[in-house]
């Protein structure tokens, strides 16, 4: 295991040997000391995944506002943990969750989404109310899947993808894509086992 505070460094040396997973500890942009701050963290998530580097990325931070959480797993982090009261079990749970192809929500976020559920209440109604092709791109985003790796998955075009997501969005009431996991997530859908 090793700590670094540069951005460039870690994502060069995750390009040479990558680890399973990369712990990122983010911190509010004008408290980061320890940490990076909130907007170096989106920054070297959104790096990492235009280098297509294969790691799982898990936040450990004390921000709990849903738009930053959001943000963080659209572009690509495979969990985030508030550091609150986390105890180190409670991380190595999660490095195993994650190499196991496992995505981790905020437990606080999912309980905010039990308490706004989606309008549909019945999952069978909710699931027939989607297209054959619209469950299938919602089982790659809920194992966190992005536009590109779905379209490659179904052997359709990105923007077709894009195009069903729209479409999820609407349908399940979802203003995110975490959101929309986390209603897949509600509903039972499970991610493909090719994912």
């Amino acid at each position: 295991m090793s700590v670094t505070r540069d951005v460039r460094t870690l994502l060069d040396s995750l390009g040479t040997d990558p680890p399973q997973v990369t712990i990122l500890d983010v911190e509010p942009d004008h408290e980061a000391t320890v940490g990076c701050s909130v907007t170096e963290g989106l920054n070297l998530l959104r790096e990492a995944r235009k280098r297509r580097l294969e790691v799982r990325m898990l936040m450990l931070s004390a921000v709990s506002a849903p738009d930053i959480i959001s943000q963080c797993f659209d572009e690509g982090a495979s969990g985030y943990l508030f550091r609150a009261g986390l105890g180190v079990g409670a991380v190595a749970t999660a490095i195993h969750g994650l190499i196991r192809g496992e995505r981790l929500f905020p437990v606080q976020l999912l309980r905010n989404d039990f308490e706004h559920p989606p309008a549909a209440t019945q999952p069978a109604s909710v699931l027939n109310a989607l297209t054959q092709r619209e469950r299938e791109v919602l089982g790659y985003v809920a194992g966190g899947a992005d536009n590109l790796k779905i379209a490659a998955h179904l052997q359709i075009a990105e923007r077709t993808v894009k195009s069903h997501v729209t479409q999820l969005y609407r349908k399940l009431g979802a203003e995110n894509r975490t959101q929309l996991a986390l209603r897949a997530c509600h509903l039972g859908v499970r991610p493909p086992p090719d994912l």
